[in-house]
């Protein structure tokens, strides 16, 4: 696994140095326009002895009228985001890694010591922790009382949400030479769980011993195999990416597939009505025409890979691994609004957005917590995400 790790972890960086060294300028037009966002307040989550440690990925979630957040050099932290004050902190050896997770007023994640979570979100005490020994996994998932990960060892485990009391685990037995780093969240379905792993395979398990009940290799390209995008279910369509392979529709039911997009991605698509959104790993944002796969826009990044996407009334919301925050139009892909942060200042991290409030945050690479003013109408935004400093 270290080998794995290692090698993913050469990758990444060589992608951070190429952000550090300029880039392409394709969409001078585009300026940070006050009537779609306005930049609020930036609060930094290190110091100056912290300001070369590895980048971040976690997202923020929210929880009642606190945003909560983690980093690799705290842990995981709570504040209130109106006055940028903190409410409580929960110290991690590793810091924290993984996204995070809130079901029921409980925060699910892994922390960089190599350990499964569950904590308090109204506190931050440790309600459970299990030793996974394994610091790189999925964003959890939680359904019917139970919570289950990926590791990138290519192990899915089941746990009870309640007690942290192992269920079981389904461990793949042959492994990708080279991955990338991260690992996709399974997919509970019915009695089924479905994950993808870096071997190219989307599998699907059984929800109450973790069987194997089918399989799909997915992978077809030449470089890295890893399934690292989370599946996604819509009207008995399953929907999943490879790292540099393509998008694939598949039948729920066996995983027969129904067509295929060649344009890889690690981030999970967003499914909207009649239209599917792909942040893919060629630097482009595509919407597609769900049941045809049918281009119907593509926006090109200036430079680097998008992040995950959040959707509001009338724009999508994404930032790039190089420099830049966008806004782009729903219906046409064009660019709205673009925000420079300098060199070497991308995103990992998938934006959120707040319903109530009127605001959009998202963690920078370098560990910086920024937040927006959306300029739309409340009762309208729609955050589509899966969930994502401070001197105080």
């Amino acid at each position: 696994m270290k080998a794995r790790v290692f090698l993913a972890l050469i990758l990444l960086g060589s992608m951070i140095g190429l952000s550090a060294c300029g880039g392409r300028n394709l969409h001078k037009e585009l300026t940070d326009d006050s009537s779609v966002l306005v930049r609020q307040w930036t609060l930094s989550t290190r110091d100056a002895s912290q300001a070369r440690r590895a980048v971040e990925f976690s997202h923020p979630v929210l929880w009642e009228n606190t945003l909560i957040f983690g980093n690799q050099s705290v842990g995981l932290i709570a504040i209130y985001p109106g006055m940028q004050i903190r409410r409580w902190t929960l110290p991690i050896s590793g810091g924290v890694i993984s996204q995070i997770v809130e079901e029921k007023g409980a925060l699910y994640f892994g922390g960089g010591d190599g350990l499964l979570y569950s904590a308090s979100a109204e506190t931050g005490r440790v309600n459970w922790k299990y030793d996974l020994r394994n610091p790189i996994i999925s964003r959890p998932t939680v359904s019917g009382g139970r919570v289950f990960v990926t590791t990138s060892d290519d192990t899915v485990y089941a746990f009870d949400a309640g007690t942290g009391k192992w269920l079981w685990h389904y461990r793949r037995r042959t492994q990708a030479p080279a991955t990338i780093l991260g690992a996709a969240a399974p997919l509970v379905d019915g009695k089924e769980v479905l994950a993808g792993l870096s071997d190219g395979f989307l599998v699907a398990l059984t929800l109450e011993d973790g069987q194997l009940r089918w399989e799909r290799k997915l992978h077809q390209g030449t470089k890295f195999s890893d399934v690292d995008s989370s599946p996604v279910i819509d009207n008995g369509v399953v929907y999943v990416a490879s790292y540099d392979g393509a998008l694939y529709a598949l039948k729920r039911q066996g995983g027969e597939v129904l067509w295929r997009f060649d344009a890889g991605a690690s981030k999970t698509v967003v499914v909207d009505g009649d239209r599917i959104y792909l942040s893919s790993t060629d630097g482009n944002i595509y919407c597609l025409q769900k049941n045809s796969a049918k281009v119907l826009w593509k926006f090109e990044l200036d430079r680097g890979t998008p992040t995950a996407i959040a959707l509001t009334e009338k724009h999508l919301l994404v930032g790039s691994s190089f420099q830049y925050f966008y806004a782009l139009d729903r219906e046409t892909g064009k660019g709205a609004y673009r925000l420079n942060f300098g060199y070497n200042s991308g995103f990992y991290g998938t934006p959120v957005v707040d319903l109530t409030n009127h605001r959009a945050y998202i963690l920078s690479s370098q560990g910086n917590l920024i937040s927006f003013l959306v300029r739309e109408p409340a009762a309208k935004i729609r955050p589509r995400v899966i969930t994502q400093p401070y001197e105080f």
